[in-house]
């Protein structure tokens, strides 16, 4: 599987940002981060891309330090059940 990588506004797995097999998509507004959206294909569901988009976006909302919210439901879900990202919750 390749790495995630970051594009405008989302992090992605896919030879190309604009065609991606896998992505999370988000918005940066006053300190925050929201997760969007997240979208997995088919053939990359059930090997946990969903959990390292969000994991990446994690990364990087401590890296920028900001507080992280989700619209995503699936995001959301991951967020809160996860100790270790307390930290960055909103």
């Amino acid at each position: 599987m390749s790495e995630v990588q970051q594009g405008s506004n989302k992090f992605y797995l896919g030879k190309t940002e604009m065609e991606p097999e896998a992505e999370l998509v988000y918005k940066e507004n006053n300190g925050e981060m929201v997760i969007e959206h997240t979208v997995v294909s088919e053939n990359l569901r059930g090997q946990g891309v969903g959990g390292q988009l969000v994991d990446k976006a994690v990364q990087f909302a401590r890296e920028k330090g900001l507080k992280v919210d989700s619209e995503c439901p699936y995001a959301k879900e991951v967020l809160e059940n996860n100790e270790g990202y307390q930290d960055v919750l909103k």
